[in-house]
């Protein structure tokens, strides 16, 4: 008598070949096409919100983690990378091999590098728009609470939260969706 194969490896082996590869060749494939992936992004919302409206319930507590969490996205997105978050120690600025900041470095252009990529940004709000979909077809997920609580909770969530990226960018004078690098204008040396 043989004793019994362990089922695991095949079954791993499907989601690796079936699942898991599929889905990392659509997703890579739809890198360059940041339009078209946001177009997509906005579908699975209408999506989202006609299956949320034509639900007997309401789905508040799923929706309203829904949206603290692309609230969340939104804000890694046009927060920039500081020097506190790198890993690490820094290349020397100075010729005495300290970094301190030169005259040259404040005219010299520094890109906007933002803690999340949008593409990284974009899987995350596209995963937890299917997660959130998949949680709406379970009845019993669909808790009773006062929702108007939750709406004020998050607009003021949103207000402090957006408030101060704000005053981040004024204060530092940078603008994260103007990434491009400024045009050399020459002077006319007439």
């Amino acid at each position: 008598m043989e004793p019994l194969q362990d089922p695991s490896p095949s079954l791993s082996s499907f989601w690796h070949d079936k699942v898991q590869r599929p889905y990392h060749q659509l997703i890579n494939a739809s890198a360059p096409h940041g339009g078209l992936r946001w177009c997509f992004f906005i579908f699975i919302c209408l999506l989202y919100i006609a299956r949320v409206t034509t639900s007997e319930g309401g789905f508040y507590v799923i929706t309203y983690g829904l949206c603290i969490h692309l609230l969340y996205l939104v804000l890694m997105m046009i927060t920039p990378d500081s020097e506190e978050d790198l890993k690490g120690p820094l290349l020397a600025t100075s010729a005495d091999g300290k970094n301190k900041p030169s005259a040259q470095d404040a005219d010299e252009f520094r890109p906007f590098i933002a803690k999340m990529p949008e593409f990284i940004v974009w899987c995350g709000m596209i995963k937890v728009l299917v997660i959130c979909l998949g949680l709406t077809l379970f009845n019993f997920l669909d808790i009773p609470v006062f929702w108007p609580i939750l709406v004020l909770y998050f607009i003021i969530l949103f207000a402090v939260q957006m408030g101060g990226r704000v005053r981040h960018m004024i204060k530092f004078g940078y603008v994260p969706w103007n990434a491009k690098k400024p045009k050399f204008v020459p002077k006319n040396n007439v």
